[in-house]
């Protein structure tokens, strides 16, 4: 366990370096230096303060005019006001010492404002006046006259004392809701302690009897901070807080008036509207309150009368109207402490409520509330500013980090933000119905809505105290009668486009919502609402990063996700926006508002977000049914551009016949693969036409045949020879004869391979959209078209079993395939080979079913097994006539694996999105795949320094042209022949909609998987779910399909969890985790409008997963470049190293390595905080075990083989057993 303690510090420090969520400036009274002040009185400056006694008239606000004057002004004269009025060194805490000479202050001003503010004659004249508001703060109070600026403050003059009539009276009351709906609480304060009265209230029903409910009485000492200020120069007594519950209200029911009228276009009950056209709803019976202490000499202190209404029942079926907000701050209505706008928008906000009062029945200030930062006077300040509001209706607040947080005392948090308050104040200063005030999330219920408020200070994720009552809370909730279910916390668990989480790569708090999106979709949370970001945002309904609602502002009947909505703009400075404009991101407005929900009935709710200058409104409407559910099968853009597939340019089926005895087209040679039976050669087409173009090209068809005749009955045409077959490649008639367009002649050499049937050469005029056939060439054929070919090694299902497949044009009905091999030298033994092949009829859609066809020819498989570790093995395809004859291929070798757990050297590569390319420049003119042939070239060169390949989805890209699959087994012959050459399904192999993919586009061009699922052998269980697991010395691959679902409870999670947990660690350290599309993180651009760094739903079951289990490193494709992020857990880092990783990691490395040839996709111009290296361009990754303590990975460019980014990792065995964050036993941060 101390390991494991050891390591939850070591979190807990990457999470203090993590800066909040937006700047909100520095503490005002935090630039004062108090401890630097010094003495330089002068008889000749004065200040003089008037009047000197108030609250006259029992107010507990006042106005007070402050005149001044100094022998020497300077511009950065200051007057603080103090309070208590005696502020030397005699008041300083006896354990600050009496580090320098009287009058040494350990307290800030309360507030404070620069001598110039209304007097701009005051540095050449020396006097001045200015007006301070003050409040009640159960002391007396002196203004003092400063020169030297705030950061070194000298006192010139101090005024005469000022103090409230009774500074002790009641103040402030604030209301919450209490455990019970039919309950409301009172809390204020005072200077009465419990020695001194009695505090209650005394309250009843408006023009009714009255009764008295006691209160209880809380305070606490300066020990209670945590640290600096709160516990040195912000330190204020805080005097004595108060709570009393007033039980056994009677709901707000509305009464006899009942009126009709229509609000918004609905029709509801209980409207009325005044002589000016004001709107409100009529209001219930109200009850009157007001404080009172009794001293111990029998008298009384009183405050004035207040009144609030009681909350209506739950499920209570009548207008309620909710308002929340975050962040707000306070603000001072004098100009004093603003000189950096620290909460410029508080004072608006505050207003904005007042005024719409009556129409407002609870409030919501969800965190960050007066944002003292440990200056405890500032609390007073805030109390005070929203006391028109918090007398009236409940104020319920939750906990925010500028509340909460300080190192060492149980915050999720480690960092500062809270100036040593760390949570007393809040938890002291207002009441909230919690089971601990210390674990600040609790449950509400307001007629028709269930409020669930999380602790964002502390640990949410699941295992934890917390998310259990989060869930206890949703649970819960009877929908019939509380159907609007709303989440709220502070800290943004949902969604947010705020510039520091777009910087992050999260949009939202890093380890947010992973764990709590499930709980949201299960019990159908309408909308989840936070603060903590300066500005407001609302989301479509989402889940898992998909919208699952295309409507903006009217939703009916189910909503199938939540509603996620930032209102922190309620006061503090404001937070920018990423200029990524993420797809789930429907309003943003970079401003101070607040937002306001008004349920009319069980079935219609309003939202309306307000500015807090104006007060005008944007509203949403849901009307739901009760029934919700969501499809899991979505349909999206690529997160890449790839380009059109080349061949899908010509229009095929509007070719027409214009052949002209004037042209011709001849190949040659026109026997291909005479001299040592090759698959491979060179043709020269010359050609020429009367009437040349530009657009003319030249396309090479196979079977050499390719008119009217061969097309399938269902694709009758009337005008011959309309084509229905694509060619298997193209070139522009000028490619290589510049010339052309004015002589009408040219040649062409292009690269033929063999593929089991015969080749012509058509010249076509008209381009592509309108070709016309001028000419046809010769046929030219391979000697021998069916031979054997482009054999594909591949690990067999045990370590000691290579797999060899390969295609060839002979069927079970014309010859037995084969495998003759055995050691390098030795005697060679027969392993027979099984035979697939398949129909036009088994695409699932066009082009692959139609113009795309080719027959596909024969695919053997042939296991060689019982081999010898690290042995090299020769080997040869063959066929057995039915006439007694051999047919042989050219002889190859590979070196068998090594044995699992073997200390050898292990060389492995990884890439994905290679395509194929054409050394002939032929069907390249939009740079399709650009890179592929430089990969392939590198790894051709460095082949002998690699052992195994494992390419990372979207292998060729045929999309549906099946010819290309025979052209990419080609390409990587000399590669897949020698190593085993592993793959993963893409989307570009996989995807057709009404398959069973998980995505329902059309990526695959119809192959359904089927191409890829029969080329090439992977060691699955069912070729259609393409998953597998596979062993390689001291390497364990787990290998995901990404197009089919692998969240939670479904069939590949629990084959993921299987292959992870099922490694033996002490022969097996390394473990790789393999995907195609990005189940990580990705700062690829796609991904980040997408609002997620991430496949949409990509990591969020997973990543529990890779920190049980410890996964090394997870690696994926599908963006079109390379990056890698720091070791990482629930969007955090979990170390700060960059390249020599030593011991745990404590977290996973994700890199994205899917440049290795198809069309590059840029990044987001954001520097994610978990990014640690980012490419732009092809390229491919090499690992290298040396042994079971030392890895290299090594990211190499395309172009030129050369290392571009690495990095090592070296541990022993002990350390993948050390228990890191969720590795281990369930526990909490906290704890």
């Amino acid at each position: 366990m101390r390991g494991l303690e050891l390591v939850f510090f070591a979190i807990l420090l990457v999470l203090a370096t993590l800066q909040v969520a937006i700047s909100h400036g520095e503490q005002p009274l935090s630039r004062i230096a108090v401890h630097n002040t010094r003495l330089r009185l002068s008889e000749n400056a004065d200040i003089r303060a008037s009047p000197s006694i108030l609250g006259l008239k029992g107010q507990n606000s006042e106005w007070v005019t402050l005149e001044y004057a100094s022998p020497n002004p300077s511009n950065d004269d200051w007057i603080g006001v103090f309070s208590p009025a005696d502020f030397s060194a005699s008041t300083c805490n006896p354990d600050e010492g009496s580090k320098q000479s009287p009058p040494f202050l350990c307290t800030a001003p309360i507030k404070y404002q620069y001598a110039n503010y209304s007097s701009p004659g005051y540095r050449k004249e020396g006097k001045g006046s200015l007006r301070l508001q003050l409040i009640n703060q159960r002391s007396d109070f002196s203004f003092v006259l400063f020169s030297g600026g705030l950061a070194n403050p000298k006192v010139v003059a101090v005024s005469n004392k000022v103090a409230f009539t009774n500074p002790n009276a009641p103040v402030y009351p604030r209301l919450a809701q209490g455990k019970m709906w039919n309950e409301m609480t009172v809390t204020w304060t005072s200077g009465y302690g419990i020695n001194e009265a009695e505090p209650f209230v005394e309250w009843g029903r408006k023009d009714g009897d009255l009764m008295r409910s006691p209160a209880g009485t809380l305070t606490f000492n300066r020990n209670s901070m945590c640290g600096a200020p709160a516990r040195t120069v912000g330190w204020r007594d805080p005097g004595f807080i108060h709570t009393s519950f007033l039980k056994e209200l009677w709901p707000n029911s509305v009464g006899n008036d009942l009126v009709f009228s229509t609000y918004n276009g609905w029709r509801r009950r209980g409207y009325w509207r005044d002589r000016e056209g004001e709107g409100g709803f009529k209001e219930g019976e109200r009850y009157t309150y007001k404080l009172g202490h009794k001293l111990f000499n029998g008298t009384y202190v009183w405050s004035r009368v207040y009144q609030f209404r009681a909350s209506p029942y739950p499920g209570q079926s009548s207008v309620q109207r909710v308002v929340i907000f975050g962040d707000m701050g306070k603000d001072e209505a004098d100009g004093s402490n603003e000189y950096n706008n620290y909460q410029r928008g508080s004072l608006n906000t505050t207003k904005q409520l007042i005024e719409d009062l009556k129409n407002i029945d609870i409030v919501f200030h969800i965190g960050d509330i007066c944002y003292a930062n440990g200056y405890l006077s500032q609390w007073d300040q805030f109390t005070a500013q929203v006391e028109p509001i918090a007398s009236t209706v409940p104020y319920m607040i939750a906990s925010g980090n500028h509340e909460r947080d300080w190192p060492g005392t149980g915050s999720f948090y480690g960092n500062s933000d809270s100036g040593g308050e760390c949570g007393v104040l809040a938890e002291t200063m207002f009441y909230v119905p919690a089971e601990n005030r210390a674990k600040f999330w609790y449950s509400t219920d307001y007629g028709m809505f269930r409020f669930c408020i999380a602790d964002t200070e502390h640990d949410w994720r699941e295992g934890t105290e917390q998310y259990k009552f989060i869930e206890h809370c949703l649970a819960s909730a009877d929908r019939q009668k509380q159907p609007w279910l709303i989440f709220l916390a502070h800290r943004v668990l949902g969604y947010s486009s705020g510039t520091w989480y777009a910087e992050e790569g999260s949009f939202e708090e890093p380890m947010g919502r992973e764990s709590l999106q499930k709980l949201w979709q299960k019990y159908k949370v309408d909308i989840a609402m936070y603060g903590h970001v300066h500005n407001y945002e609302r989301t479509c309904p989402i889940y898992q990063n998909i919208c699952t609602s295309k409507e903006k502002f009217y939703y009916k009947g189910i909503l199938n996700g939540t509603i996620h909505v930032v209102a922190g703009g309620g006061g503090a400075s404001l937070a920018d926006f990423t200029p990524i404009n993420t797809t789930w991101s429907y309003f943003k407005d970079h401003d101070y508002g607040f937002v306001k929900l008004t349920a009319f009935d069980h079935s219609n709710l309003l939202f309306e977000y307000k500015k807090s200058r104006d007060g005008k409104k944007r509203k949403a409407k849901i009307s739901p049914i009760p029934k919700r559910q969501y499809n899991p099968v979505i349909s999206q853009l690529e997160t890449s551009s790839h380009g059109d597939h080349p061949l899908s340019r010509i229009a095929i089926h509007e070719a027409t016949f214009a052949l002209t005895p004037l042209a011709h087209v001849k190949a040659s040679p026109s026997i291909l693969g005479l001299t040592t039976g090759q698959n491979s050669e060179w043709v020269t087409i010359e050609y020429s036409t009367p009437s040349p173009s530009v657009d003319d090209w030249i396309g090479v068809f196979s079977p050499a045949n390719f008119s009217a005749s061969t097309c399938p009955s269902e694709n009758p045409r009337v005008y011959p020879p309309l084509l229905c077959s694509a060619p298997i490649k193209f070139q522009y008639a000028s490619y290589s004869s510049p010339q052309y367009k004015d002589t009408g002649k040219g040649s062409l050499k292009l690269q033929i391979i063999n593929q089991r049937s015969d080749f012509s050469f058509a010249l076509f005029t008209g381009g592509f959209l309108n070709p016309k056939l001028v000419a046809v060439s010769n046929k030219v054929v391979f000697s021998n078209p069916n031979a054997p070919a482009y054999p594909r090694l591949a690990q067999g299902k045990k370590w000691d079993e290579m797999t060899v497949t390969w295609t060839s044009g002979y069927g079970i009905s014309e010859a037995e395939p084969f495998v003759e091999w055995g050691p390098k030298g030795g005697d060679p033994i027969r392993s027979p080979a099984g035979t697939l092949t398949f129909e036009r009829s088994s695409m699932c859609g066009a082009p692959a079913r139609t113009v795309g066809w080719r027959d596909p020819g024969y695919i053997h498989t042939s296991f060689l097994k019982e081999l010898w570790p690290n042995t090299v093995y020769a080997y040869k395809l063959g066929h057995r006539l039915f006439n007694c004859t051999y047919v042989w291929s050219k002889e190859y070798q590979f070196k068998a694996p090594p044995y699992p757990g073997q200390d050898s050297v292990q060389r492995v590569v990884i890439f994905g999105d290679m395509g194929k390319g054409e050394v002939d420049g032929s069907s390249e003119y939009n740079d399709f795949q650009p890179g592929s042939l430089n990969t392939t070239k590198q790894l051709v060169q460095d082949l002998k320094n690699i052992d195994i390949v494992f390419h990372n989805g979207d292998i060729c890209y045929a999309n549906g042209y099946l010819s290309q699959w025979d052209q990419f087994t080609a390409q990587i012959e000399p590669i897949a022949s020698s190593v085993p050459y592993m793959i993963s399904s893409g989307n570009h192999e996989r995807d057709w909609p009404g398959t069973g993919s998980f995505y329902g586009n059309m990526d695959s061009g119809g192959e359904c998987g089927v191409l890829a699922q029969t080329m090439f052998y992977t060691p699955t269980e069912n070729r259609e779910k393409f998953w597998y697991s596979t062993d390689y010395g001291m390497f364990r691959f787990c290998i995901a399909d990404t197009e089919h679902d692998w969240r939670e409870g479904t069939e590949q999670y629990k084959f993921i969890e299987h292959c992870l947990a099922s490694v033996d660690r002490q022969k097996q350290p390394w473990l790789i985790f393999l995907a195609h599309r990005v189940l990580g993180y990705s700062s690829d651009l796609s991904y980040a409008i997408e609002g997620s760094f991430e496949e949409p739903m990509g990591r969020e079951s997973l990543q529990k997963l890779w920190q049980k289990y410890k996964v090394d490193i997870a690696m994926f494709g599908h963006v079109h470049n390379y990056e890698r992020t720091c070791p990482i857990y629930q969007n955090v880092c979990t170390s700060k190293e960059k390249h020599h990783y030593k011991g745990t990691l404590n977290g996973t490395i994700h890199v994205a390595a899917g440049g290795a040839g198809a069309s590059l996709s840029p990044f987001t111009t954001l520097q994610t905080a978990w990014s640690l290296y980012k490419d732009y361009d092809h390229g491919f990754v090499k690992l290298t075990a040396f042994d079971h303590s030392n890895l290299l990975f090594e990211y190499k460019k395309s172009r030129d083989g050369k290392v571009y980014d690495s990095f090592t990792i070296s541990r022993d065995y002990r350390d993948i057993l050390a228990c890191t964050v969720d590795s281990c036993s369930s526990t909490t941060l906290a704890s």
